[in-house]
Order: C-alpha cells, then sequence, then structure tokens
C-alpha cells in the first residue's frame, strides 16, 4: 500500500463515445499454484452458500485491478501451497471492487485501501479479522489461524475489534477508533490489527490531531512485513493536516522520517518488495518536498534496481506487479520515455489489460504528449469499469482540455458525471463528481 503519492489520475477516453460499455464478464477464479487455494470470483451470494455448507469461515481478498500490492500479493503470497491445506477449514473468494456486481459486498463491508483482506463468519456476516494491506505468507497463515478462533472468542480485546468494524460498517468512523484503541490498549496477538485499524479510523474521521496521536502510538508496537512502512506513512499523511504552528506538526513529521529511513536501511523482516519499495517512494516524496533533490533521486534510482531485478519473469502477469512503482520512478528520474517503452510493451503482452493502457495513457499526459495519449486513453475506458473508469473519463478530460477541444473536455466531464450517478451508492465517487461539475459549471457556455 502506498499512502502518500496520490494515485495517478487516468483519464484519457473517447471522447466523444456516449454509450458506456458493459464491464467483461467477471473474472476467471486465480488458479491454484500447485496446491495452493483455488479461489471463488467475484460471486459473494455463491461463497457464503459454500462457507455455510462446508462450515467453514470465509477467507475475502477485496481487491482491483489497477492495485500493484494486490497483483504482489496473489503473486507471492495468496496461491502458494502451504496456504491449500486450509481449504477443509476457509472458502476463498476474491471481490474485485470496481464490479458493478459486487456492490452489495462493498456495502456491507466498505474498503478504504487495496488490498483489503475480511475473514467473516457466513452465518452471521460477522467480521472476524480485517487486514489492510499486504501480508507476508508467515503472516496470512497466522491470520486465517486466529480467524478460525474468533467465532467463539469472548475475549474483551476481540469484543472491542468486532464493535469497532461493527461502528465501521454503520459509518461511525469516530465510535470505531475509540473501540480500535481500547482493543489495542489490551496487547495481545490483534494488537497491530487494533492499533492500525485505529489510525486509519481517526482519518477515515476527519480528526487529524487524533490520527497523529494514534499512528504515533502505534508505531512503537506495531509488528509485521508492512505495518511500520503503512504507520509511518500514515503519520506523514495525518501530520501534513494539522496547521502549520501546530506544536504536535514537527515532531509527528521528524518522526515519521525518521521510522521510514531506517525501514530503508534495515527493511522488516519479512517485507516484500512492493513494501519496500513503497517506503522508498515515500520517504523520496518527503525529500523532494524539502528540496532534497540528490537524495531524492539516489533514492529513486536505488527503488528501481529494486523494482526492476524483481520484475525480471517470463510472465506477464508475474512481470506486471511493478508496472506502476518502475513508471513513477522512471518519470521522478527524467526517464519517461522508458516508462512508454516498458506501458507499450506491456499492451502488446496483454491487449486487454485496462490498466496497462491507463498508465500509459497517464505517462504520456505527464510528458505532454497529448496526441498520443488521447487513443491510449479511449482504450483503456472502453477495458474499464465501475468507479476505475470515471477517473480515466477524468483524465480524458485533462488531456482533451490540453489539446484546446473544449467540447471533447466537457463530454467527458458530463459522461463522468452521468456514471457516477448511474453507480450504486458504495461505489460512486461523489468527489471526484463533484469537482467534474464544477468544472462544467466554470466552462458552462455564455
Amino acid at each position: 500500500m502506498r499512502a502518500l503519492a496520490s494515485v495517478a489520475v487516468v483519464s484519457l477516453l473517447a471522447c466523444t463515445r456516449e454509450q458506456a460499455p458493459e464491464p467483461p464478464a467477471a473474472s476467471a477464479p486465480s488458479a491454484p499454484q500447485q496446491h495452493g487455494p483455488a479461489f471463488l470470483a467475484d460471486d459473494w451470494q455463491e461463497a457464503q452458500r459454500r462457507a455455510r455448507a462446508g462450515g467453514t469461515i470465509l477467507f475475502v481478498d477485496a481487491w482491483a485491478q489497477w492495485c500493484h500490492t494486490c497483483w504482489s500479493m496473489k503473486r507471492d503470497v495468496l496461491h502458494h501451497p502451504a496456504l491449500g491445506a486450509y481449504q477443509s477449514r476457509v472458502t476463498f473468494v476474491e471481490i474485485d471492487t470496481d464490479r458493478p456486481q459486487n456492490a452489495d459486498f462493498v456495502a456491507r463491508y466498505p474498503v478504504r485501501g487495496w488490498p483489503t483482506f475480511f475473514a467473516v463468519d457466513p452465518t452471521s456476516g460477522v467480521i472476524l479479522a480485517v487486514q489492510g494491506g499486504s501480508m507476508s505468507l508467515a503472516e496470512t497463515i497466522a491470520f486465517l489461524d486466529r480467524a478460525l478462533t474468533l467465532r467463539s472468542s469472548g475475549a474483551p480485546a476481540d469484543a472491542a475489534l468486532a464493535a469497532g468494524y461493527r461502528a465501521l460498517q454503520d459509518g461511525d468512523a469516530r465510535a470505531a477508533a475509540a473501540r480500535f484503541e481500547q482493543a489495542a490498549a489490551m496487547g495481545g496477538a490483534r494488537r497491530t490489527e487494533a492499533a492500525t485499524a485505529a489510525y486509519r479510523a481517526w482519518r477515515e474521521a476527519k480528526d487529524h490531531a487524533a490520527c497523529v496521536r494514534s499512528a504515533l502510538a502505534a508505531l512503537g508496537v506495531v509488528e509485521g512485513s508492512a505495518a511500520a512502512g503503512d504507520t509511518a506513512s500514515y503519520l506523514l499523511l495525518c501530520a501534513e493536516e494539522l496547521p502549520k504552528d501546530d506544536a504536535a506538526r514537527a515532531g509527528a513529521l521528524q518522526t515519521a522520517q525518521a521510522k521510514l529511513e531506517a525501514l530503508v536501511k534495515t527493511p522488516a523482516a519479512g517485507a516484500a518488495v512492493d513494501d519496500r519499495a513503497d517506503v522508498m517512494i515515500n520517504l523520496a516524496d518527503l525529500y523532494e518536498q524539502q528540496g532534497r533533490k540528490d537524495d531524492a533521486r539516489a533514492l529513486h534510482e536505488q527503488r528501481l534496481r529494486l523494482l526492476d531485478d524483481d520484475a525480471r519473469s517470463a510472465d506477464p502477469l508475474a512481470a506486471r506487479v511493478h508496472d506502476y512503482a518502475r513508471m513513477n520512478s522512471y518519470l521522478a528520474l527524467g526517464r519517461g520515455d522508458e516508462a512508454v517503452a516498458l506501458f507499450h510493451a506491456r499492451i502488446a503482452q496483454l491487449p486487454d489489460d485496462y490498466e496497462a493502457h491507463a498508465r500509459l495513457a497517464s505517462t504520456l499526459f505527464k510528458l505532454e504528449r497529448y496526441h498520443e495519449a488521447q487513443p491510449i486513453a479511449e482504450r483503456a475506458v472502453t477495458l474499464a469499469y465501475g468507479p476505475r473508469r470515471l477517473r480515466y473519463l477524468l483524465l480524458l478530460a485533462d488531456v482533451c482540455a490540453k489539446r484546446g477541444d473544449r467540447a471533447a473536455e466537457r463530454a467527458a466531464l458530463e459522461r463522468l458525471v452521468r456514471e457516477n450517478d448511474a453507480l450504486d451508492g458504495k461505489l460512486r465517487l461523489d468527489d471526484l463528481a463533484a469537482k467534474a461539475t464544477s468544472r462544467l459549471a466554470e466552462k458552462k457556455p455564455g
């Protein structure tokens, strides 16, 4: 999970296409590698039925096609043979949260970051455990073992966590944060889960001071391959939202920076390449803000060596894991043409992959090659579905604006608003649609 950098707004689609294409059919279940678990794809009702019939719990991989950490988990962890041993006790399901058919799941189990892993009781629908972001194989096994014991657990920390998850489902982030902090204070095996859930809930509640306080407390106790890096990144995010004269701001930023620097020097045990790369770019972004351009450049070069080495695979699905991360470092180093070449090659390998098209369009946009970007973005919009397509429509509007085609810009923005209105409530991107509406009002003829 990369907390700091804003997601590149891909937006170039057919400036003139009017009819929204139907989303492609649900992806086929992820194939088990050797004897890893088989995941049921995009059928929450069937997954619940199977779990109830088999007396199992549900393990849900809530993911998205554009999420690089999601692909990293699928490649390196989720189909490992060690997890296959759980199939008699666990029903595995993957839910693409952008697909309109999964709106009911997203409405009941809100996803705030990708990937998010849920353990769910299929009879009651109660959330047993949640992990936001990546896990190592050992952590995934521990997550499953812990979840299997929770159906009958009456421990106070487990009850507090369950209450926090119910509050989140009800939309009360402040109440959820308080319960998560209560659970974290009790210690035990779920302290990291509770501590990370607490600061995320405070951020969702837009209480940035509480988020800083909670993340600072968490930084000293969280354990695991990605938790410290994620916590430092959230600490930066929340601290930057504080007023510049707030006494807590400077200290929080310094603490977060020190943790990121320590993790670059000595990565957390079990940290995936994806996790290490996220730490590096968050620190590089911070160096850029401080005017430390040489340090930022050196970090990007180190990061790119790490990513390029891990991406050496004949299988394009395995190699693609780091495409977005590599793109960001190529651009930061002034090597945008290499990012363009990367995505052209990936599109040749995966011609129906919307993400490769969208990232290429975004790269071309940043390089001010707007004429080249438009047809690529149009293809990305055609291939995409759900809320992700809205972001590509915004990119399209931006490209059309740069080309001076105001009519096409307006058409893209109007389509964005219409398609957002047509989505199920929990899939809508109302903030994005509001920005589009504001732009339309500013550019209203006459």
